[in-house]
């Protein structure tokens, strides 16, 4: 039987987005300009935002982050100008993440 990943070394965050179609254009916008503070930061690896291409598809973006540890990513997204940026706009949409951190259990190059 397979065992779940320790979730040492590197993590991949991904937050599935539950948005409605008429507010992705600015949750794109937005997440482009937070993305000044995490790129920056410490233990970042790599950061994509996908948006799907059909309509019926009912989770329309996926944001998949690459962090060298839980550690770097919780500390990036507690600093204050990330936090206030982000609290500010959450508080104002209706989106709704689904979210959590995830390990490779198998890979096909």
């Amino acid at each position: 039987m397979d065992t779940p990943p320790s979730g040492e070394g590197p993590v991949t965050f991904i937050n599935i987005i539950d948005i409605a179609e008429d507010e992705i254009d600015t949750f794109v916008s937005r997440w482009k300009e937070r993305s000044r503070f995490t790129t920056p930061a410490e233990g970042f690896i790599s950061a994509e935002l996908f948006r799907a291409l059909d309509t019926d598809t009912r989770f329309k973006v996926v944001n998949i982050t690459k962090w060298e540890s839980r550690a770097h990513f919780q500390a990036a997204i507690q600093a204050p100008d990330f936090r206030a940026e982000l609290d500010g706009y959450e508080q104002s949409s209706t989106w709704t993440p689904h979210r959590g951190f995830y390990g490779t259990a198998a890979k096909f190059d």
